[in-house]
């Protein structure tokens, strides 16, 4: 074989290898786009020091702190149990100033506690709004009607989630474990998004592995924050609030709107979705990540991708007289997310 004819043969091979590795990079950074809805509020938090974390958690785990607020939040869970929606919201806020007050010789009040102890439990937008709460939550005793109760049911749950990240005892089942875990894989995105934007272009084989390994470590990171959403669903104030959600679509099924009713549902499941932390993103690509959660979840993924060509503006009915169907799918996703019950 001539000498010249070898050496092209090596250039076209190189040539290919090259094509094949950009290829592989650009499959492996679409994988990572899907997550970065959901996944780039969380990144971009800042966290509280880990000495500032030790003193407030330290505070609130001292035996009196401790069963102070055990005994508030069993008050909060009584009177959600009697559908009392704005006295479990005052009696959530008074163990939240009770622990404010109990801490706030120890730290910053303002500036040391918005920042977030666990971001995937309150970010520093959630925990300024518990830290000085908009005006409406002055009169909260009073009768709600059913959007004060979602507000004030998702504003509960917040104060709930903050405290459980500040160490207070209003979180039955939240494990040490699943936090460290969390935690960890959320100081590993972070390395690894950084890596990620310091490469050099023409690094192919090394932004296709960070890109593969980015992948797998938010797709890791999406089935944990999706077990800690199975324990927050667990709260009283994320059924009831689902509850009235789903009753509209209810309604609108019991008026005969079917398309109407489908549609509502869709946005249900989205705000499911938003709450779980795994909203804002491609809704389908996170249907796949939690595919073993769902108990049909190739029906959920053909509801998610009818409602996707809706609205893209897509010709055609994408039900073919299918919405009580589609609705069913919906809500059976809904009891797998814990959110409504059987």
């Amino acid at each position: 074989m001539h000498l010249s004819s070898f050496r092209g043969g090596e250039r076209r091979s190189n040539t290919s290898g090259v094509v094949r590795e950009r290829e592989r990079a650009e499959k492996a950074m679409e994988e990572v786009v899907f997550g970065e809805g959901w996944l780039d509020g969380l990144l971009s938090e800042r966290q509280a020091p880990r000495p500032l974390k030790e003193r407030v958690r330290e505070a609130l785990q001292e035996e009196g702190n401790k069963k102070a607020c055990a005994r508030r939040w069993r008050e909060v869970g009584r009177l959600l149990g009697k559908g009392d929606v704005g006295r479990a919201l005052e009696e959530a806020m008074a163990s939240f100033r009770e622990a404010v007050g109990t801490i706030e010789g120890r730290v910053e009040v303002e500036e040391d506690l918005a920042m977030p102890f666990s971001p995937f439990l309150a970010g520093e937008k959630e925990i300024r709004e518990v830290l000085q709460p908009p005006p409406e939550w002055k009169g909260i005793g009073r009768p709600l009607d059913d959007l004060e109760a979602l507000r004030a049911l998702a504003f509960l749950n917040l104060v709930r989630r903050l405290m459980a990240s500040w160490g207070a005892p209003t979180w039955k089942g939240l494990t040490e474990g699943l936090l460290r875990r969390l935690d960890g894989d959320l100081e590993e995105l972070r390395r690894v998004r950084e890596e990620l934007g310091s490469l050099d272009e023409e690094d192919l084989e090394a932004e296709a592995d960070l890109a593969d390994h980015y992948a797998g470590a938010s797709s890791r990171f999406a089935r944990d924050l999706f077990q800690l959403h199975l324990l927050n669903a667990r709260h009283p104030e994320v059924g009831m609030r689902f509850r009235i959600l789903w009753e509209q679509v209810e309604q609108l099924i019991e008026d005969r709107d079917f398309a109407a009713a489908a549609q509502e549902a869709f946005s249900v499941l989205e705000e499911a979705f938003d709450v779980a932390g795994l909203g804002g993103g491609d809704l389908l690509e996170m249907v796949d990540i939690l595919y073993d959660y769902f108990s049909d979840p190739e029906e959920l993924r053909r509801v998610v991708d009818a409602m996707a060509a809706v609205r893209r503006g897509a010709g055609g009915s994408p039900w073919e007289g299918r919405e009580g169907q589609f609705v069913d799918t919906v809500k059976s996703a809904l009891e797998d997310m814990g959110l409504l019950r059987t």
